[in-house]
């Protein structure tokens, strides 16, 4: 009995071994290589238990090879805003300009008017229960606001572009935009078409130029956790603000 409880324990393990090996350790090596830990410092564990990072770094998986032709990613970018900050969630600094997306990485149905300060995610919860809504601030607003405040810091006349990244797990139900041509609102599985179609033969900003984007803005994002969360409580602060006005 106790050689056969060996054999299963031994049998058992191998095929931990092997799935590991097939589908764990290579989503764990190309992590562990990529800009987004090496820029942010989070560990794997961390992004897997942060909605949020877990909606950049995908946004950036869809988007890193544009990383062998020159482009630059900056993430958790805390841009002065008067008193505070208001935080751009990833950058790609391309030959084409400056790509600012915001990252949702929401499910359920997602409803929206380019107007609205506030917005509408609803999580269906089955057959014959109400659904579940939450708001949220309006992700075109919250970008105006962080193009508008990274043109003020660089003072430079550099094409921006606003794009609003929601997750492949929701429907874009019904998203209004108002004389927008400038604003993208797409799912993550989208992205590398939206910047394709943006491609041109003609550069905007030169290798020279990209670097010096970055480097000056890449201390914007090395900031410690105790600004990070007073950002976290001033955006917290404006969304009751918000829903008290309504």
């Amino acid at each position: 009995m106790i050689e056969l409880y060996e054999t299963l324990f031994i049998l058992l393990f191998l095929i931990f071994v092997v799935i590991f090996g097939i589908y764990l350790l290579p989503s764990i090596i190309i992590y562990a290589n990529s800009t987004y830990r090496k820029d942010t410092k989070k560990s794997l564990f961390n992004v897997l238990n942060d909605v949020g990072a877990q909606g950049e770094y995908r946004t950036y998986k869809y988007l890193r090879r544009y990383e062998k032709s020159g482009c630059k990613f900056l993430f958790n970018v805390y841009l002065p805003k008067d008193d505070e900050t208001t935080e751009a969630d990833v950058l790609l600094i391309s030959p084409q300009g400056i790509y600012v997306f915001e990252s949702k990485n929401y499910s359920g149905w997602i409803f929206g008017n380019e107007r609205y300060k506030m917005w509408t995610q609803t999580l269906p919860q089955g057959k014959g229960k109400k659904a579940k809504k939450e708001k949220f601030l309006n992700p075109i607003m919250q970008n105006k606001l962080h193009i508008r405040c990274l043109a003020e810091y660089l003072q430079d006349d550099i094409p921006m572009y606003s794009v609003i990244v929601f997750s492949e797990r929701c429907e874009l139900k019904k998203i209004e935009l108002n004389n927008s041509s400038d604003v993208k609102v797409i799912k993550r599985n989208q992205v590398n078409e939206l910047i394709r179609s943006c491609e041109s033969d003609e550069r905007k900003i030169s290798d020279a130029k990209i670097n010096e984007i970055y480097n000056k803005l890449y201390p914007l994002t090395q900031f410690d956790n105790t600004l990070k969360q007073k950002h976290i409580q001033d955006i917290n602060n404006h969304i009751d603000k918000q829903r008290n006005n309504k």
